[in-house]
């Protein structure tokens, strides 16, 4: 090993090591997981891979990890933030890792992770919820999101899009149902194991116990205002005047804190609703939707409220918790997002999109580039020729057909994945 030390005094790999490493045959794989989606999936993948003759292991940082994965090929952590990357570093080296898997890689734990592993030399795979949704999930090289290794040239698409083949497509089952369930066991198994992981801190903005609860509210609540917030939504459709479409993603939302302009909903509703009162049209109309998954915790209709009394817009500014979210967006003219999967939505359905965030769709000829200011009077709507290449592109590149959660999602996505990542060199 070099004398040479890192700042944090782990020594650094010397070359020929990293380069060893990097190298190792496909019958010497090792694998590690250091974080996965909820439930059976981790264990499924791993039984592939040692299928095709590699090792599998997993760190264990929390009682919901312990019951998704068990305590056999597994390392189980019990220290707190500041220990982590010197940990996992020193854990990659003793078990001669080739390989590590993480879910949702803008996460601490996952992130440092993968920092270490990328210094080591080793292939780094990250999943993620499709980019197109539902039945697809996300499977690419060292990021997703805003660090997606996917071009950024709409060229790029256009001339390799005919030499892409497109998997078929297989519906992967009813997947909020067993997502829900997943979610629930989860979180239930890592609160009632947390005296056993004492200095572990879930990478939420907001508690577990206070977004289950506030969940529980908005629940109830939407359950009795749906006659009264569907006709709501029906008189805003049935309008004649241009309506805009402004989505709102959930509080905390890795997208938002990691690949974005704005860390919190309060900031994007304020900067959307000033540049509509100074430069969208008299007669236009702008609706603020919140994400189906939101937790109600903060109080976006009084953002929206607020903002719009504020610029003097109240009469053509209003917010729902609700509403078909493909007809909205086939009413709209137009449709903001910071970075959300649904902006990717409206370019599909031929709608004028804006980011005002990083996102792999935010490309010329796929959405709005002269800045929000004139988004409201000459929006620039998508090439259906480019939408198509970019399609066919992202779809073989980085999107495997099926689900974390349901049995046949997993049954479709588990064999593809393990030879993708057994194919890395």
């Amino acid at each position: 090993m070099s004398a040479e030390s890192r700042p944090d005094g782990l020594p650094r790999p010397t070359a020929s090591e990293a380069a060893r490493w990097s190298r190792e045959p496909a019958g010497e794989r090792c694998f590690v997981f250091v974080t996965a989606p909820f439930g059976p999936f981790s264990r499924r993948l791993a039984r592939e891979l040692r299928k095709k003759g590699a090792r599998c292991t997993r760190v264990i940082v929390n009682g919901g990890d312990l019951m998704d994965w068990g305590l056999r090929e597994a390392a189980v952590y019990r220290g707190g933030p500041s220990d982590w990357s010197r940990w996992i570093a020193d854990y990659f080296r003793r078990e001669k890792a080739t390989d590590l898997i993480v879910h949702g890689a803008a996460y601490r734990h996952a992130r440092q992770a993968a920092d270490e592993a990328r210094r080591l030399g080793m292939h780094v795979h990250v999943f993620e919820e499709g980019y197109f949704r539902p039945h697809w999930v996300t499977l690419e090289r060292d990021g997703v999101n805003c660090t997606s290794s996917l071009p950024t040239d709409p060229e790029v698409y256009r001339k390799a899009a005919p030499h892409m083949r497109m998997a078929p497509f297989v519906p992967a089952g009813k997947i909020t149902p067993a997502g829900v369930k997943r979610l629930i066991t989860h979180h239930l198994n890592l609160f009632l194991a947390s005296p056993l992981f004492p200095r572990f801190r879930a990478p939420y903005r907001y508690s577990i116990t206070h977004q289950c609860r506030s969940h529980i509210r908005r629940y109830v609540a939407q359950a009795m205002t749906k006659r009264r917030t569907a006709e709501r939504v029906r008189r805003i459709l049935a309008d004649p005047r241009p309506l805009f479409l402004a989505l709102l993603q959930r509080p905390g939302d890795a997208q938002l804190t990691h690949d974005a302009n704005f860390s919190e909903m309060r900031d994007f509703v304020g900067h959307v609703v000033t540049s509509f009162a100074a430069h969208a049209p008299a007669d236009a109309r702008l609706c603020f939707k919140a994400h189906p998954l939101d937790h109600g915790i903060e109080p976006h209709a009084k953002f929206v409220r607020d903002a719009a009394e504020a610029a003097g817009v109240s009469d053509r500014v209003t917010y729902v918790d609700g509403g078909h979210f493909p007809t909205m967006v086939r009413a709209a003219v137009g449709v903001i997002s910071v970075n959300s999967t649904g902006g990717l939505s409206a370019i599909e359905a031929g709608r004028p999109a804006i980011t005002l965030g990083r996102a792999i769709y935010a490309l010329p000829g796929l959405t709005h580039q002269a800045g929000l200011d004139r988004f409201w009077t000459a929006p620039e709507g998508p090439d259906a020729a480019l939408l198509v290449a970019f399609r066919a592109v992202v779809m073989a590149q980085t999107q495997i057909n099926g689900d974390f959660s349901t049995p046949a999602g997993i049954a479709l996505v588990v064999p593809e994945a393990a030879r993708r990542m057994m194919a890395a060199q």
